[in-house]
């Protein structure tokens, strides 16, 4: 891809960036009731591969981030192509999320409206820490959660206290993982004005609040696979979690000795290994 604009617009997609947000929609599907395969690879398609890059794709737009951000180290200058390729995603989202079901469409709209909330520079929530936080967390986590249990195959009812434990677990995963992704940005987000979670509690506090959370967010995990599934699936589940508690313990002590060490390629690293062994451990219970 030669022409500068283009290869823009297509790194600021950042398609890769799937990996990290794929445990969510790997959790609905390992929670859900007679799931349509069809159906449920149309909206793996459609969420991973249309929604989230329209999302990265606007978020950039108002960003135009100089210093690494998401996987990108050197993110290159933006192009009006971004905002446009934005909306033409957006559009092809809601088209195709109709013919995959009513309430899967609906979520797909709730998401996009979401992230438009987000980032853009009337409403620009990512200035309000709490609230954009809070918004990420019930957005890319438990209305994610929902649209798969509940849009791809037989509905859970709606007093099923395991469809509302799964949804808060995948809000509480959320908000822990996201503290930490904003945790080397702070000098670029006040720049900008931002005032994420991240920048309003300082480095250390990134690391105690995305700990409190992670920890809440294995509670939960744990409670459910015990109620479902039994005490194998849960140690299964506590085994691949060790590397990553080990990987954060190791860098939580480096950064309180050297907060320069809340960088991004540390950053990179620890959401690889995160997302890495989550979806293993989805695969493998999917494994007959």
């Amino acid at each position: 891809m030669q022409h500068p604009a283009l290869r823009s617009t297509f790194l600021h997609l950042r398609l890769p960036f799937f990996f990290f947000l794929l445990p969510i929609f790997l959790f609905g599907v390992l929670e859900g009731r007679a799931i349509d395969p069809v159906r449920a690879w149309a909206a793996f398609f459609i969420i991973h591969f249309l929604l989230y890059p329209a999302s990265h794709a606007f978020n950039t737009w108002y960003d135009r981030d100089e210093q690494s951000v998401g996987l990108i180290s050197a993110p290159p200058p933006v192009h009006t192509s971004l905002v446009w390729t934005a909306w033409i995603l957006d559009v092809f989202v809601l088209v195709s999320a109709w013919f995959v079901g009513v309430f899967f469409f609906a979520c797909m709209v709730l998401y996009t409206v979401g992230s438009k909330l987000y980032s853009w520079k009337v409403t620009r929530l990512k200035r309000r820490p709490i609230t954009g936080w809070l918004g990420v967390g019930v957005v890319q986590g438990a209305l994610t959660f929902l649209a798969v249990v509940q849009g791809l195959g037989q509905p859970r009812r709606w007093d099923d206290p395991v469809l509302w434990m799964g949804t808060a677990t995948a809000a509480l995963f959320l908000w822990g993982v996201y503290p930490i992704t904003q945790v080397y940005q702070h000098e670029e987000d006040a720049r900008h004005g931002d005032l994420t979670v991240s920048r309003l509690v300082g480095i250390r506090g990134t690391f105690v609040l995305s700990a409190g959370f992670l920890a809440l967010a294995v509670a939960a995990f744990v409670v459910l696979f015990v109620s479902e599934r039994g005490w194998s699936t849960a140690l299964l589940f506590l085994g691949l979690q060790l590397p990553t508690l080990a990987y954060f313990l190791w860098w939580a002590m480096s950064v309180w000795k050297d907060p320069s060490r809340a960088d991004f390629k540390r950053t990179m690293g620890m959401n690889v290994l995160a997302s890495g062994l989550l979806n293993v451990f989805f695969l493998l219970d999917f494994w007959p």
